[in-house]
């Protein structure tokens, strides 16, 4: 029996895909707390991240808001929205950390993504991460796409400047540069008050 291979989503027919206008309006009516994306017009509701992820999510944004004061940096680092993706119209997906270059606008969605991170969680497949990787070049000023492994001190920079061409750090005591925005990415910092810190 041939293997089967994984895709992000179920695709649905035309008529039944959502548009982002649409999406909006749905998740408006859902609770705060569900983490909804828009993935090929399909809604898809995450599964509830461990305290792992969300330690690593909350540690890269230190990292961030660190540089940035040191800096004296214009870009901003936050929790990530709903970004537009341009490969992929009839999507919108929402990184977990995202750096932006202009300044907060209000809306649920951004255009706006110099940086963008995904901590690998079970439901990030490998045909998800890569329909991620293509859509995430897409973003006009994406300069680095950022995954960061649950299973191992791993971390996997995708920049422009190479062609989108992976670029590794692994273990604890390896560090990430960001060149774009100017920083470095301790892993040991990355991880810190998780199991793969030790």
């Amino acid at each position: 029996m041939p293997a089967r291979v994984a895709m992000p989503v179920s695709p649905l027919p035309a008529v039944d895909s959502m548009t982002i206008a649409e999406f909006l309006a749905f998740t408006d009516t859902r609770p705060d707390e569900e983490r909804w994306e828009l993935i090929e017009g399909v809604p898809t509701l995450s599964p509830s991240p461990v305290d792992c992820h969300q330690i690593i999510c909350s540690n890269i944004l230190f990292i961030l808001e660190t540089a940035k004061r040191q800096q004296a940096a214009s870009w901003l680092a936050t929790l990530a929205v709903g970004t537009r993706v341009p490969a992929s119209p009839d999507s919108l997906p929402r990184p977990d950390v995202y750096v932006m270059a202009k300044g907060p606008t209000g809306a649920p969605v951004t255009d706006d993504a110099l940086v963008l991170f995904e901590v690998l969680s079970r439901s990030n497949s490998k045909a998800d991460q890569a329909w991620r990787r293509k859509v995430y070049a897409s973003v006009p000023n994406c300069q680095h796409y950022v995954t960061v492994s649950l299973k191992k001190p791993e971390a996997i920079a995708y920049d422009r400047a190479s062609g989108w061409q992976p670029r590794r750090a692994q273990g604890i005591a390896e560090t990430l540069a960001l060149a774009a925005i100017g920083v470095k990415l301790p892993l040991a910092d990355v991880y810190r008050y998780t199991p793969l810190a030790r």
